[in-house]
């Protein structure tokens, strides 16, 4: 099995650990690893190093060099802009069918937390029998534990199969991100699952489903194909970037792909999309808080307190913020309103602070 790891974004929900030079999925927000390698990581039992693959900004290149040290250069892709994930996907497909037709890939974002992760690789297993089947497309769904707006939701059918005592679904449709009422119906129902983002199939599968649905796009990556391991391979890069259409992998592909299948599982998985994400997967101390960094506080309850280790973070009579220090910015905010950090980064950019961001 192969790795993709899309390790583009801006996490901008997470500011001001999360930065234009530094986003979150290179920053250690809840570990000692920044997320990336801790992505890469709990890969490694089961797929080879070699077989590891990341596409980012171009900028990002020598971080992730400098993250993953041991990763072969040609395996991290530089994008010369951001253009959505179908175009990262289809280049990172491209390039490993041109080096092993027979290969699985596993596309994965690099900026998810996941606790469980030798079930997680279990259910990976399965995967790559699955997707080895076919032209199968195989996808790992996150069972709710809330009806949560900001995730978008996969729609199973009562057809399943059993591999090992592991659950396997065919996917009915893919649903936007619900408002509250919807995935209350969503959640109340075990037929609808969270889309983790995360995908099994094989090479040659997804380089047809871009031919099938997706023919300009797979004009483009077959031209690249023929560059690759040429002189011009990276001036054809470049050009073909430019004329890549700004479209996600889910509208390109999935929308009409059949042969669909979901695992169903819980994992102790989250994307940390925003601060307040961190109370859910790191143990409160005795007062409720979740302290990551120097910190000293009375009648402190209920805070998130995330800080540098070598500043020293002191409250008192505090209940139920986020506070972030990150050394050079600072931000405070009441638990419940950090999906508002956007509009204070508007703010931010208005008052002519772009080195903060």
């Amino acid at each position: 099995m192969y790795a993709a790891i899309i390790a583009g974004g801006s996490g901008t929900r997470l500011w001001p650990k999360s930065r234009k030079g530094k986003p979150k999925q290179f920053q250690n927000l809840y570990s000692e690893n920044s997320m990336l390698q801790d992505t890469v990581r709990r890969l490694e039992p089961l797929i080879p190093q070699e077989n590891v693959f990341v596409i980012a900004g171009r900028t990002h290149k020598p971080i992730i060099e400098e993250q993953l040290p041991w990763i072969n250069p040609d395996n991290v892709i530089g994008e010369p802009m951001g253009k959505d994930t179908a175009p990262a996907v289809g280049v990172i497909a491209t390039l490993i069918h041109h080096r092993d037709p027979s290969a699985v890939i596993l596309v994965s974002p690099a900026d998810h937390v996941i606790l469980r992760e030798e079930a997680f690789r279990r259910l990976l297993e399965v995967g790559e029998q699955v997707a080895s089947e076919a032209s199968n497309i195989v996808t790992i769904g996150i069972k709710p534990a809330a009806p949560e707006t900001g995730y978008g939701y996969i729609q199973m059918s009562e057809n399943l199969r059993h591999f090992d005592g592991v659950e396997v679904r065919e996917v009915i449709s893919f649903k936007e991100k619900p408002d509250l009422i919807t995935a209350e119906e969503y959640v109340s129902s075990w037929q609808y699952v969270w889309n983790s983002g995360m995908f099994i199939w094989s090479a040659k599968t997804i380089v047809d489903l871009f031919e099938a649905h997706s023919p300009q796009i797979h004009k483009l990556l077959m031209r690249y194909d023929k560059a690759i391991g040429t002189p011009d391979e990276a001036k054809v890069f470049d050009e073909i970037y430019e004329q890549f259409p700004r479209i996600s992998v889910d509208y390109a592909i999935l929308e009409n792909a059949k042969d669909i299948f979901v695992i169903p599982a819980s994992i102790g998985w989250s994307d940390l999309g925003a601060w307040s994400s961190l109370r859910e997967i790191k143990i409160p101390d005795e007062h409720g808080n979740v302290i990551l960094g120097e910190h000293v506080g009375i009648d402190t309850h209920s805070c998130l307190i995330h800080g540098e280790p070598d500043r020293l973070i002191a409250t008192i009579g505090l209940d139920n913020l986020v506070i972030v220090d990150t050394g050079d910015a600072l931000l405070v905010l009441p638990a419940g309103r950090s999906q508002e950090i956007k509009e204070l980064l508007e703010e931010v950019k208005k008052k002519g602070k772009d080195r903060y961001l």
